[in-house]
């Protein structure tokens, strides 16, 4: 799975692109992807996020849950565009639609939180990239794997 920070007219807005589409709970990649999105948010001056699914229908679990997680921990508004059903009944479960509603396009979700905290989306993009997928580290997962046959390399 990648997720593509874009500039929307000065907003960023990340783009879910080849979700795994994994239907189970763990899930190595994208339980570690909330990490690198934590890491992208802490390198720039962004303190909100809105996260476009582009109308895909499977979404793994693991990743929204992941995020969900992060926006407690943030404590920065969290919107959410082009959710269908699947997306949104998690949502749902975890009561998120009812402090955030859901929307259909990111520019409804740029102009709700604009309009919800006026300025938020005032800020510097200098210096981040767009249209580059964040960079995931390597899943625990993999690296446990590495460590018992051997294959880990060491860090200078």
């Amino acid at each position: 799975m990648d997720l593509v920070p874009e500039n929307l007219n000065g907003v960023v807005v990340f783009n879910v692109i080849q979700s795994c589409n994994a239907n189970k709970g763990v899930c190595g990649n994208c339980t570690d992807f909330a990490v690198s999105v934590h890491n992208w948010l802490m390198s720039s001056d962004v303190k909100y996020v809105v996260v476009d699914l582009q109308d895909e229908k499977e979404i793994c679990p693991a990743f929204l849950e992941e995020l969900l997680q992060l926006a407690k921990r943030l404590r920065y508004p969290f919107v959410f565009a082009g959710v269908m059903d699947k997306p949104k009944r998690l949502l749902d479960a975890y009561d998120f639609t009812a402090r955030s509603p859901t929307f259909t396009t990111p520019e409804e979700a740029v102009a709700a939180l604009e309009k919800r905290f006026p300025g938020i989306t005032k800020v510097s993009l200098e210096g981040l990239e767009f249209g580059t997928p964040i960079a995931s580290s390597r899943p625990r997962t993999a690296l446990v794997a590495d460590e018992a046959t051997g294959e880990a390399e060491a860090v200078e």
